[in-house]
């Protein structure tokens, strides 16, 4: 099962716990997606405020989100779909060490547009399988 990196046992709300724990594979990858978009807004809040202790933290969860996506990669299955997709996570960590250590919120900008693609695609992946016309990889 995979580990939600974004979320910290104990600091979990029970609405959190139960989303995770009675979602599909499929399902907890959008979690994941709108864990890491959600701290890496709250990093660029947190820089414009020159609040770096803050924007660090927030940036160490979304690389450990991301970090969490790319090694749930499945090669076999995913072929050249999970290829590019390892190039696109590694990119986004990259992406987030850059910011971390010059406070900068461009890479962090960089990584929501990619992040924004990545789940309004996964989005269209979860609708298919709603409708029957995709076959869920597994509960």
């Amino acid at each position: 099962m995979m580990q939600t990196g974004g979320f910290k046992k104990g600091k979990m709300n029970p609405y959190q716990k139960t989303a995770i724990q009675t979602s599909s594979k499929e399902e907890l990858v959008l979690l994941l997606y709108n864990g890491a978009i959600k701290h890496t807004n709250n990093a660029i809040e947190f820089l414009d405020k020159k609040n770096f202790p803050d924007s660090s933290k927030n940036i160490c969860r979304a690389q450990a989100i991301i970090v969490e996506l790319l090694n749930s990669l499945n090669f076999e299955v995913g072929g050249e779909i999970a290829k590019n997709l390892e190039y696109l996570y590694s990119v986004m960590v990259d992406n987030l060490t850059v910011a971390n250590f010059e406070h900068l919120t461009e890479p962090l900008k960089l990584n929501l547009k990619i992040l924004d693609k990545l789940k309004t695609a996964w989005e269209g992946v979860l609708e298919q399988i709603k409708d029957g016309k995709v076959k869920s990889n597994g509960a």
